[in-house]
């Protein structure tokens, strides 16, 4: 998600500019949707659409004639609220070997032992074949070794899974996660 705050970190808050400021909204999931501005936040709590899962510190109260609310840092949806997701990352897009690693947990992707410490490419770079996530499983040394310059079906070593790119939604739910924990 990309971050673009209208008030920079650390500039202070007053009754000006309280109304600008940004607050990050998640879905009844925690998952994180968007940015909206502190007014259009106050204005979902104060009807009961959202209810605040941080306040923003140091603590700055908004008031009104019968109700005083914390300006939240952080606010959650009361329902459900669908959003397709794009993805930015596809299976033809350009992988690193760390991330390979990562994606096959370090599991050969012919064998499926846990001692993987190279990359294979599923078409030989010497036939064209791209550093893509389609493309890149990690591999055993022997495997590799074997497999040599060759496919996996000329080779006959069938793949025990398809290459894909990793799915980078789960990731950032994990660190939204690890973020409210915290808390």
């Amino acid at each position: 998600m990309r971050h673009f705050s209208r008030n920079p970190p650390g500039s202070t808050l007053d009754a000006r500019n309280w109304s600008r400021a940004d607050v990050l909204v998640l879905n009844v999931t925690y998952e994180a949707l968007c940015e909206i501005p502190a007014e259009r936040a106050v204005v979902l709590i104060s009807v009961g659409a959202a209810e605040t899962v941080a306040d923003r510190e140091p603590p700055f109260p908004i008031r009104s004639q019968h109700v005083e609310i914390r300006l939240p840092q952080t606010i959650r949806l009361l329902r459900y609220v669908y959003v397709q997701h794009s993805v930015l990352v596809t299976d033809s897009s350009r992988a690193t070997f760390a991330g390979v690693f990562r994606r096959d947990r370090n599991r050969c992707g012919y064998c499926a032992e846990p001692v993987a410490t190279t990359i294979d490419h599923v078409l030989p770079r010497s036939r064209g074949g791209p550093n893509t996530w389609a493309n890149l499983v990690a591999c055993c040394v022997p495997c590799n070794q074997r497999k040599a310059d060759r496919t996996p079906e000329e080779a006959g070593m069938p793949l025990l899974w398809e290459p894909k790119a990793p799915r980078h939604i789960e990731k950032a739910q994990r660190q939204i996660w690890r973020d409210l924990a915290a808390v």
